[in-house]
């Protein structure tokens, strides 16, 4: 009894297929395989893709849209080829045949195994979830799970060096049980954007732990250049008490994400750097107060001729464009303790400024308070250190100040050029165009327990540090030997150790 709609079976299947061979006809999955391999290995890109097309893709529709990513993946991986070829012989038919009754312990479609080591593993987080049942209806849902979900998270954390400094809750049970904090409900200024979605008042909308895994896989799966930025900054973060109680790593909230992040579209309302810190942001802490992120809403008439300029460039109108990035205000924090800043479109840069040449629309310039900062990440490291630095069991102080002219080409080297093993965090005062940095010679690596940089501006070189004081020395290198060796060893090779005071 034939199904409607669907072709009847040959009688000899065989015969079929040797004659299908023969006379130039649609070759099996198998034999396209064979092909495919001696073709990649040729590098016969154009020749690769017609066989794909008539042959995997031609069976499985989902893939041939995937082509790029998945020849990538195989012309990388040889050995995946016969993972593919092994799995798929004698288990798919020839394009025109009647489906045959599946063996018990088979899928439909390809092979679980083919599915869960090859397939899935070129795909990003939101397509294997949306792709499994399609693909493998039958085992989608068992070689998708939490454990394949985990493992991707693994994978980033690793990739990002975020290992011990931001997690997942595991299991069910701890998904369940997190009573993380979650940011206190917006006030009329907030986008809609980035606020709770109205159940998260009633105790937020339900997400089992395979969708909260989905979606912090998925966070963590985009811009990964950008959350490399990030480990430093926790690092920084923990030294100066702004972690929770409970230490490392910051655990994802479940109920922020659900909140928040119930949509692939809501991730995407921000540039990613803003939109990464806003999924752990909201864990810190500086005296009582929530270091979350919201967007703040800005009225058209308010926005001038940079916004509308920002708008029209993200719609695709005229111009160099600013990839999406518009003028932008967020806020950290709340009530008296609160810091407004906007991003900057590169439209709003003059034509040779010089962070246009540097210029991230994942990563875009901040503006604050009259200082133009790179980007969103070295704006956050000198939050760190110039605002929120006064948290209760911090003890950070001056240790020299010290001064040189301001048109020494030494110092102008050190203030402007690259330096090799320390993270420096470059701004400029727009109020009179000075430029600035700090040079952090500690408490960005794994096990720092303590902070030092260097502020430079205007010819002065201030050393600071959270570095306790040895007492009963009078000498500032024994009394701060960690900072004092690292602020020496620096000046003295750019020839400025002269100035050290003792």
């Amino acid at each position: 009894m034939s199904v409607e709609g669907e072709p009847k079976r040959p009688r000899t299947q065989g015969a079929e297929s040797v004659a299908s061979a023969q006379t130039g006809g649609t070759p099996s999955i198998s034999e396209g395989l064979v092909r495919l391999e001696e073709r990649i290995v040729a590098r016969e890109a154009a020749g690769v893709q017609q066989l794909f097309n008539t042959t995997v893709a031609a069976q499985t529709p989902f893939l041939g849209d995937k082509w790029l990513s998945f020849f990538a993946a195989l012309s990388s991986a040889k050995d995946a080829l016969s993972d593919v070829e092994g799995g798929v012989k004698g288990t798919i038919r020839p394009i025109g045949w009647a489906k045959p009754s599946p063996p018990a312990d088979s899928a439909d479609g390809l092979p679980p195994d083919v599915c869960r080591d090859v397939i899935y593993q070129c795909l990003p987080i939101d397509e294997a979830v949306c792709s499994a049942r399609p693909i493998s209806r039958a085992h989608g849902s068992q070689l998708v799970n939490e454990a394949f979900v985990q493992r991707r998270i693994a994978k980033h954390l690793s990739r990002h060096s975020l290992t011990g400094l931001i997690d997942v809750h595991r299991t069910a049970a701890d998904t369940a049980n997190a009573a993380a904090p979650t940011p206190a409900p917006p006030t009329t200024s907030s986008s809609s954007s980035d606020a709770p979605a109205p159940a998260a008042a009633a105790g937020g909308p339900h997400v089992s732990h395979f969708g909260y895994l989905s979606q912090c896989c998925y966070a963590l799966e985009h811009g990964g250049a950008v959350w490399c930025e990030w480990p430093g900054f926790i690092r920084l973060a923990d030294i100066y008490n702004l972690t929770p109680s409970t230490g490392l790593p910051l655990i994802m909230s479940p109920q922020w994400m659900a909140a928040h992040l119930p949509t692939k579209a809501h991730f995407h309302t921000m540039p990613l750097a803003l939109r990464q810190y806003s999924t752990f942001g909201h864990l810190l802490n500086y005296q009582g107060t929530s270091l979350a992120l919201t967007k703040v809403v800005i009225y058209e008439a308010d926005d001038g001729d940079e916004g509308k300029k920002g708008k029209k460039d993200a719609e695709g109108g005229d111009g160099e464009g600013d990839g999406g990035v518009t003028r932008h205000r967020y806020r950290i924090g709340s009530g008296q303790r609160q810091w407004e800043f906007e991003t900057v479109p590169k439209s709003a840069l003059p034509p040779r400024h010089p962070y246009r040449h540097t210029y991230d629309l994942h990563n875009p310039p901040i503006r604050f308070v009259g200082s133009l900062f790179p980007s969103f990440t070295a704006f956050m490291k000198w939050m760190v250190l110039w605002s929120w630095y006064h948290q209760e069991g911090v003890d950070e102080k001056e240790v020299f100040e010290a001064e040189v002219d301001e048109a020494d080409e030494r110092y102008q080297r050190l203030l402007t050029g690259p330096i090799d093993g320390h993270t420096t965090i470059d701004f400029i005062r727009e109020t009179n165009d000075g430029q600035r940095r700090l040079i952090i010679l500690k408490g960005m690596k794994e096990d720092g327990t303590v902070a030092a940089y260097l502020d430079l501006y205007g010819g002065i070189i201030n050393l600071y540090t959270t570095e306790a004081e040895l007492e009963g020395h009078t000498r500032l290198s024994d009394r701060y030997p960690t900072a004092m060796q690292l602020a020496r060893s620096l000046l003295t090779k750019h020839r400025l150790a002269h100035i050290i005071p003792q």
